[in-house]
């Protein structure tokens, strides 16, 4: 049976005995009329329960032979009336009753937990993925991935709707939106990674899968953010930590306390958060090799080589071409730079991945980046060694290459927990904002700032297998992020399991 249902039997019964106190005053006032059309009211609850436990558990059931006893003892009451030591006894009976049926229920109906993964895109599908594998594998849940569609809004003249159902994980089964509906199955947890609701400029999903809606059709709504928490610099960082949905979440999932804590200063309650680690990292720790598809050009080009996996933040070349400097364009002089020092070199190559919403945002609103990128595109396309990769899943990415060139994001946060080096080509955070951030993202290589190198100094720094800051980078991440063994999201379901019970 599902929780859901246990649960408003039980309120049923609950209501089922308040009646009953008001049929004994009806009684002692003579007023045999209102006490019989009330416990008539009574047999029906009984009725309408029979007929839930008989659909879930069957009909030879111990429950329904008690609440048909029931039945009759309610009859057996209200041909008594006007006997006072009858009633008196009959009233007494359908009271004990009631109590031993509620108390069967709660003892030998066993309640399904309902709970309802609510993805929108599908390369933000490892900050739930592996809550839903410890639902998944749990017979006391029925967990169910619903891939919603999403509205591409960039460009309000031409406004698209997109829906990535068919590009998750083959493991992964996928319930067609258009046959659950929530206000009617009314799952026992609603689990969600898109924070925005009304205010995503970019993608944007249906009014009725905003937080503000969810929370309505579900006893606890989970907010599990696609992203991991890095730098922390007040006011500018508001923005992670006061979403709708951080408001409107019952349950907020978080890395670490220290996340925690600073969630405490915008006037967040502890009972809010589980600091069970991020899922993100589990889909990382967790990937084998048997599990990563890695693309057959992939293999062609770059086999052999020491590969470095290239990302570029959603905002880096709009803000760019908006604020050019003296010597020009900073991000096409560093994505050129970084192009040069591999692009068609026999022992290293490069995988390019960019932001998964970049292409979309730039050809909306920032067309003038449009043929940058667009030659970008080609260069490394018709490269030797170089590849770009728009796929909705990082991990072959990080699986397949030795190093990160990144500007800041929050994949550097994930990419650190795989070890391997990272360089970031921006400068590095003051010593204050590295000590309040979630993470110390200044233990990694920096193209500017003090002991800043070359693109080249850390290309041959990592073809010679080197990384002098690997041990404190790692010990920093164990800090960073708690229950780094993979466990995070077993953890995270199980805590919510547990309170639901």
């Amino acid at each position: 049976m599902k929780r859901y249902e246990k649960k408003q039997i039980l309120e049923l019964l609950e209501t089922v005995s308040e009646a009953h106190g008001y049929v004994k005053n009806q009684i002692v006032n003579k007023n045999h009329k209102a006490a019989i059309e009330m416990l008539e009211n009574c047999q029906e609850c009984a009725v309408q329960i029979c007929k839930a436990i008989e659909k879930s558990e069957g009909e030879s059931n111990d429950i329904i032979a008690k609440l048909e006893k029931y039945y009759e003892l309610v009859n057996q009451l209200s041909q008594s009336l006007g006997d006072y030591k009858s009633t008196a006894k009959y009233v007494k009976r359908i009271e004990e009753s009631i109590e031993v049926i509620a108390n069967h229920i709660k003892v030998d109906i066993k309640a399904q937990i309902e709970i309802l993964f609510l993805p929108y895109k599908a390369s933000m599908w490892t900050s739930l993925e592996s809550i839903w594998k410890a639902a998944d594998e749990d017979e006391d849940c029925n967990a169910i991935v619903m891939p919603i569609p999403y509205y591409n809004i960039g460009n309000p003249a031409s406004i698209t709707e997109t829906y990535e159902g068919d590009m998750f994980p083959k493991d992964v089964p996928i319930t067609d939106y258009r046959t659950y509906i929530i206000e009617e199955n009314k799952p026992d947890v609603i689990v969600i990674h898109n924070p925005y609701d009304e205010y995503n400029n970019l993608t944007r999903v249906h009014p009725k899968y905003f937080s503000s809606n969810l929370k309505n059709h579900t006893d606890c709504l989970v907010y599990s953010p696609y992203f991991s928490f890095g730098t922390y610099i007040p006011e500018k960082s508001d923005f992670l930590y006061m979403q709708p949905a951080t408001l409107n979440a019952d349950k907020i999932i978080v890395q670490s306390e220290k996340v925690k804590r600073i969630f405490n200063k915008y006037g967040f309650a502890d009972d809010k958060f589980i600091v069970s680690g991020s899922p993100k990292v589990d889909a990382i720790v967790n990937a084998r090799k048997e599990d990563v598809d890695i693309p057959k050009n992939w293999i062609d080009k770059l086999s052999g080589k020491k590969v470095f996996l290239m990302n570029t933040h959603l905002s880096y070349f709009p803000t760019s071409f908006s604020n050019k400097t003296k010597s020009g364009n900073y991000a096409v002089r560093f994505h050129d730079e970084i192009l040069k020092a591999i692009i068609n070199k026999e022992d290293v190559g490069m995988i390019w991945r960019p932001h998964p919403l970049l292409k979309n945002m730039i050809m909306s609103r920032f067309q003038e980046c449009g043929d940058y990128i667009k030659y970008f595109e080609e260069t490394i396309s018709q490269s030797s060694n170089c590849v770009v990769d728009y796929s909705g899943d990082y991990r072959p990415a990080f699986f397949y290459s030795h190093a990160l060139i990144s500007t800041w994001s929050s994949l550097v946060n994930e990419y650190m927990v795989t070890g391997k080096p990272v360089m970031i080509f921006q400068r590095q955070l003051s010593a204050d904002v590295a000590a309040q951030s979630p993470l110390n993202r200044n233990i990694n290589y920096f193209r500017f700032g003090k002991n800043g190198i070359t693109f080249e100094e850390f290309i041959e720094m990592v073809s010679k297998d080197e990384d002098p800051m690997y041990e404190e980078r790692m010990k920093m991440i164990r800090q960073g992020f708690v229950n780094i063994d993979g466990s995070a999201g077993e953890k995270a379901y199980l805590k919510i399991k547990n309170e639901l019970l």
